[in-house]
């Protein structure tokens, strides 16, 4: 069975290494050279902006999904955007990326966001 839990500053390790291992699935190298568990820690501790939900089946974090706040008026105010959305190989196809879309979605209802895109990494050319 799999569970949900928003992240916090705490997870900074675990969100780390989850987007680590999608960027080295994208091939993108170059963002993940940048990517640090202090960077991280500070952009997880913009609350009102970026938010993310882990996947986990019984205590193993086993996928995650960030999600960051804008505006724009063809939304007609907020909205959010899924920026990464990573599940471990061996628990894809499992229900775990459907789980963290529909926490993503309840945080989303809740903001009383008026749509959530999604959005990608930059890949190489």
């Amino acid at each position: 069975m799999v569970s949900t839990r928003e992240v916090s500053v705490d997870d900074a390790t675990t969100v780390t290494q989850m987007v680590g291992a999608l960027l080295t699935e994208l091939d993108a190298s170059d963002v993940q050279a940048e990517l640090d568990v202090r960077l991280v820690a500070g952009l997880l501790a913009m609350k009102e902006r970026i938010h993310g939900f882990l996947g986990f089946v019984e205590e193993r974090a086993v996928g995650i999904i960030m999600v960051a706040e804008s505006i724009s008026l063809f939304a007609r105010g907020s909205y959010g955007i899924t920026t990464e959305l990573y599940v471990v190989p061996d628990h894809r196809s499992s229900g775990v990326a459907m789980s963290l879309i529909e926490a993503a979605v309840a945080l989303g209802t809740a903001k009383g966001w008026g749509q959530l895109e999604v959005g990608a990494p930059k890949q190489p050319v």
